[in-house]
């Protein structure tokens, strides 16, 4: 694909390195399998689900110009970054949420922010919630009298509370992580708050930290308690912050590129993905067309996402019924084997939560 490219701030890739890969397998029997592979830097899951959906649409004979929430991300707002301007020095001019090192190999980055786990070791299923249970956890949220006047809560932020408890929860009684707190984090996308097409390609994306104590993980009744914490962390993210947050990224990573760094955005992190910390998150991408890449067959019987990333919870709609209304959520679960087992057995979690699948 031939993108349009901020100047300065994604060289072009070579030929070896396509922004997308698309491989259809017919399946004996009848039926196929569609698999794509994407490069970061011009697609996140959004953006994705959505050109694959767009994509069947032509494929239909269902028009063919491109939607505008399908144009490359604005760069209006980075009108005023100064390209020629060095790399920043000093950290506090980073975003706290961010790091970059251009003095590391990507290897030793990778090495440097995983826990060292053997990847036999690593259990990844698909789990399911009904709309209507997730539902009712957040009016019971809202009627704990946790919150205060004027104060509200979505029903992302209750399940990132709820899916944050249980796999912390877990991860402590299963002995993989020590006993205390946890930063627990909700993926924000950068485009609603600024205004942007929110199915843009690109991947704008931030993650909302906030700390939670033991106690919070540990107790199901502190369920009010940390949604109303996710909550605020994700209203403290104003655009002022998120404009000043991209550009920072924006001028650092134009910095590498004109230094001549091979793959510079393997060079950014989000410290909250460091799986040697006790953190827990999630990405809620509910409202995105998962099912909707209808090629002529019909919808899509089940579609799957890879999440290889421990503690770090991907949320999908669920198949839509036979009505085409989504009545499930599905997340994406990846954990150590023991801390698994002890999701399994953990009595909040089995009451709303259902296994689908173990990939």
């Amino acid at each position: 694909m031939d993108l349009a490219i901020p100047d300065g701030a994604i060289r072009r890739l070579s030929d070896e390195q396509p922004m997308l890969m698309v491989k259809v397998t017919y399946l004996h029997g009848g039926g196929a399998a569609v698999f794509a592979m994407t490069n970061h830097v011009a697609f996140d899951g959004n953006a994705m689900f959505s050109f694959l959906a767009y994509w069947a649409q032509c494929n239909n004979g269902h028009g063919v110009e491109l939607p505008v929430d399908l144009q490359p991300v604005s760069n209006a707002i980075l009108t005023n970054v100064d390209q020629t301007s060095d790399i920043p020095k000093d950290a506090a001019q980073s975003p706290a949420e961010i790091s970059v090192d251009a003095t590391r190999l990507p290897a030793e980055i990778g090495t440097m922010i995983t826990r060292a786990v053997s990847r036999d070791t690593m259990i990844p299923c698909v789990y399911s919630i009904t709309t209507q249970d997730l539902r009712k956890l957040k009016q019971q949220v809202e009627a704990s009298g946790e919150l205060q006047d004027g104060e509200w809560v979505s029903s992302n932020n209750v399940l990132t509370a709820l899916i944050s408890q249980c796999v912390a929860r877990a991860n402590m009684r299963a002995h993989v992580y020590e006993h205390g707190p946890w930063t627990v984090f909700q993926a924000l996308d950068m485009r609603r708050p600024l205004g942007l097409p929110l199915r843009g390609l690109g991947s704008p994306i931030i993650l909302a930290e906030c700390n939670a104590s033991a106690d919070h993980v540990l107790r199901p009744d502190r369920l009010p308690a940390l949604a109303r914490r996710v909550r605020m962390s994700v209203d403290a993210y104003t655009p002022e912050y998120l404009r000043n947050a991209m550009q920072w990224m924006h001028t650092t990573y134009a910095g590498l590129a004109r230094d001549g760094v091979d793959e510079p955005w393997r060079h950014f992190w989000f410290s909250a993905l460091n799986t040697n910390r006790r953190c827990v998150g999630v990405s809620c991408m509910n409202r995105i067309p998962i099912y909707d890449a209808d090629f002529g067959a019909g919808r899509p019987v089940m579609a799957r996402s890879f999440n290889p990333r421990p503690n770090y919870v991907i949320v999908f709609p669920g198949p839509p019924g036979e009505t085409d209304v989504y009545d499930s959520l599905h997340m994406y679960v990846t954990l150590e084997r023991p801390a698994m087992d002890a999701l399994r057995a953990d009595p909040e979690w089995t009451s709303v939560c259902t296994l689908v699948s173990e990939f």
